[in-house]
């Protein structure tokens, strides 16, 4: 007898529906996270701040080429870099405008505060943003090539001035400036103040302040046709490091000679002289200090140049008796080149600098072993002699012989360390059986000195 159908479908059926309904509900959950995330991104929108000021430099290079990278991965509507620097060194400058003529991230460039200056090298960075400012009664311009302070001559001249004329001339043009203002400022060191840079459209906005600045900037278009928008916007901070500021500091160049000056001695000292001193430690440490401000050495090659400085101070003053003065320049090397070796700028996030506390025990441990090892060898040098004629001196005897001031006889014997000797005293009467005690000892013929032992 046949049977009659049952549900058997329709179950199976509402079962399938029930997994692809979690799969939809899901679905919507990561959309509407999705959405979530991008607004409270967009709701953070950050521009990055950072200052150019005094003499531009390989330290001021390297921290602007690092700020660029932070704005870049932090997404930033723009750059603003502000501008106080009489100018610096050529090859510092072209690595800032090549930095900032490479990123994608929008440049603005504002001369700040009132009195600051973008001269000489200032200039061309100024140009190279894509939105130039400046605040009232500042100015721009002198960027004639120079040399020691003074001006270069004949071909190193022309040289010089045309190749940086073509420089501002190219970035004049890229932003859509008059060019052949730009190139005054090069050929004829012409000079403007803000307002005359306004004026002549060298510069985009005239602006007081900061605040003034990115009003004047939220809905400005670029000449790639971004818009900016500035209302709202987060400021991200980013100065120089503690060490940075050192370095910076050493790239003066009164500074940077005195250290070529001082480190060329040292080591002139230490060729002059017998043995192997602190001379040459110090004299190479000061030298790398100098060669790094002068940007003949990247701060890498100074760092890793300062290590093994280090390490060989180090070694040697195991070797000789320096009394701990090698090892002292051995572990100023040791502790530079460790904290110029890593670039805090490079790391957002994560570990952003050498742990002090791994590395000052270290470098203390190895600074007590050098100074107990100093200490150690100066006791072994200031000990008296234990073998040779040098070694009699301190020892007592006896007088076998009556003999000094008063005496028949100025020189008698002693038995000292078993042994009988030629004796004289200086201004003592010695008799025979007397105590007594070596005070020095001479050749030629041997005679031992002694006196009355008290």
């Amino acid at each position: 007898m046949a049977r009659a159908p049952t549900s058997h479908t329709p179950q199976f059926s509402r079962g399938a529906r029930r997994p692809l309904c979690i799969r939809w509900v899901r679905m919507l959950a990561a959309l509407s996270l999705l959405v979530l995330s991008s607004t409270t991104a967009a709701a953070a929108d950050v521009y990055v701040r950072l200052r150019v000021e005094g003499v531009i430099n390989p330290i001021q290079a390297r921290h602007v080429k690092r700020t660029v990278e932070r704005a870049q991965n932090e997404g930033a509507e723009l750059l603003l870099l502000t501008v106080d620097t009489p100018g610096g060194l050529v090859a510092s400058m072209q690595e800032i405008v090549a930095t900032l003529s490479n990123t994608p991230v929008p440049i603005v460039t504002f001369v700040e505060p009132r009195s600051a200056q973008a001269t000489s090298a200032g200039a061309f960075v100024l140009l190279s943003a894509d939105v130039a400012a400046m605040a009232p009664g500042t100015r721009v311009g002198a960027a004639h090539p120079v040399g020691l302070g003074e001006p270069l001559q004949g071909a190193l001249d022309a040289k010089a001035t045309n190749s940086l004329s073509s420089l501002m001339v190219s970035l004049a043009q890229r932003r859509g400036r008059p060019s052949d203002l730009a190139e005054a400022m090069v050929r004829d060191s012409v000079s403007y103040t803000a307002e005359q840079a306004h004026e002549k459209k060298l510069v985009e906005l005239l602006a007081s302040d900061e605040v003034e600045l990115l009003r004047q900037l939220d809905g400005l278009e670029l000449r790639d046709g971004k818009r900016l928008a500035t209302t709202g916007l987060t400021r991200i901070d980013v100065q120089l490091s503690a060490l940075d500021r050192a370095l910076d500091k050493i790239a003066d160049p009164t500074v940077t000679s005195l250290l070529l000056s001082i480190g060329t001695l040292a080591i002139i000292y230490e060729l002059a002289t017998a043995g192997v001193g602190a001379g040459g430690a110090i004299g190479a440490l000061l030298l790398v200090l100098g060669l790094l401000g002068s940007s003949v050495l990247p701060i890498e090659a100074s760092a890793v140049a300062l290590l093994v400085i280090g390490l060989v101070a180090i070694a040697l003053e195991v070797k000789l008796p320096t009394h701990g003065v090698l090892g002292g320049a051995g572990l100023v090397s040791l502790l530079l080149g460790s904290l110029m070796l890593v670039d805090p700028s490079e790391y957002f996030g994560g570990v952003a600098r050498p742990n002090i506390f791994v590395l000052a025990p270290v470098l203390g441990v190895a600074a007590i072993g050098l100074w107990l090892l100093a200490r150690v060898a100066r006791r072994s040098l200031g000990a008296p002699a234990q073998t040779g004629i040098e070694a009699l001196i301190g020892k007592g005897g006896r007088a076998r012989s009556t003999f000094g001031v008063q005496a028949p006889e100025a020189e008698g014997q002693v038995f000292v360390d078993g042994a009988r000797w030629q004796a004289q005293t200086a201004d003592e009467l010695i008799q025979a059986g007397e105590a007594v005690e070596v005070v020095a000892v001479s050749t030629g013929p041997m005679r031992l000195s002694v006196r009355r032992k008290q």
